[in-house]
């Protein structure tokens, strides 16, 4: 069973550092930019919006590794 968990957080870490960078190359492509405009932003360049999609992707290929092995262990 740790094993099966350890198997899912590598999982996660490495399809997450491997779209994240992907995700915000996407959003410079497509203008998905938080740019700022106003005083009350604390960052001095644009920043990317669409970062979060990589991690999204880790955590469901986590779980989806996970479910398929506790299915079958029924």
């Amino acid at each position: 069973m740790w094993g099966n968990i350890a198997i899912a957080f590598l999982l996660a870490f490495i399809t997450t550092y491997v779209l994240t960078p992907f995700t915000i190359r996407l959003s410079k492509k497509i203008g998905a930019l938080d740019v700022p405009k106003e005083k009350r932003k604390i960052h001095n360049g644009a920043m990317p919006r669409l970062g979060g999609v990589g991690i999204i992707a880790g955590f469901l290929v986590s779980i989806l590794y996970l479910s398929s092995h506790f299915v079958h262990s029924w």
